[in-house]
């Protein structure tokens, strides 16, 4: 049996990205999702993630977008908020090991405080899996003894002792005609069902794979603070069409939360 996860990332961003997950999850074929402590969105879900216990939810690791939970120095802008991706990369070299640390801390700790019992850990933009955060990201995990999302083989590269045994990785839905605006899912879903098809057929037997994905709606949070935005409704539109919820099962496919141990 192949089993994947179907994780959707950035539950908190904002509220219309809270719909969307939620949509996905009670209509679709989303199986976890990873929260943002410190986003506009936060408070609502951490309310619609108790009232969907069977909705597995971990920590999505926050520096490059908002604002930060604990006063930081060398993390943020002139305005007191996170440095885009960008800025991030620009100011790494002057960063804080230390604070990117404690504020990590932070947002687990506030989730856990809030009565979420997390699954694992990810984080925006992949950061912790960039060469200069994985001695933090081994730190974290070790601490709240959580497994962390297995990208850009970083269980190859630092010592985690707290994996699942999940394998592979994959953004299930990063590819053109997914991410097309020029047609709506339904008028194009043959040849997007095509692309999910690809990354389907890459999967192993007996192996648990982790698929991202970004479901939303869109709001002036999202919109505004994202450059990937609109394109985030089609996922929504896919994760619940009964085709592609035919397409993993004729590929024999389980979809379950993330393990817990």
């Amino acid at each position: 049996m192949k089993q994947v996860i179907i994780n959707a990332d950035d539950f908190g961003y904002s509220l219309a990205v809270n719909r969307g997950v939620i949509k996905a999850f009670k209509d679709g074929m989303v199986s976890s999702t990873t929260l943002m402590a410190n986003m506009p969105g936060c408070q609502e879900a951490i309310k619609l993630a108790k009232e969907n216990p069977d909705l597995g939810v971990g920590c999505h690791l926050n520096i490059t977008t908002g604002k930060p939970l604990t006063k930081v120095k060398t993390l943020v802008d002139e305005n007191g908020e996170f440095y885009h991706l960008p800025g991030y990369e620009a100011h790494r070299e002057t960063m804080d090991p230390e604070e990117i640390y404690k504020e990590w801390c932070a947002q687990v700790d506030y989730l856990l405080e809030q009565g979420i019992k997390l699954t694992h850990l990810d984080s925006h933009h992949h950061i912790h899996s960039f060469a200069e955060n994985l001695d933090i990201t081994e730190r974290i995990s070790t601490k709240y003894r959580l497994p962390v999302r297995n990208c850009y083989d970083i269980e190859k590269q630092v010592n985690l002792s707290f994996q699942r045994k999940i394998e592979g990785f994959d953004d299930l839905m990063n590819y053109p005609h997914i991410r097309s605006l020029e047609k709506s899912y339904h008028a194009d879903q043959k040849q997007c069902l095509q692309e999910i098809q690809v990354v389907l057929d890459r999967l192993k037997e007996d192996e648990v794979t982790e698929f991202m994905v970004h479901p939303a709606f869109v709001d002036e949070t999202l919109y505004f603070g994202s450059s990937f935005n609109v394109p985030r409704i089609k996922e929504v539109a896919i994760l619940c069409d009964s085709t592609f919820k035919a397409q993993l099962r004729d590929n024999g496919i389980e979809v379950i939360p993330y393990p817990i141990v």
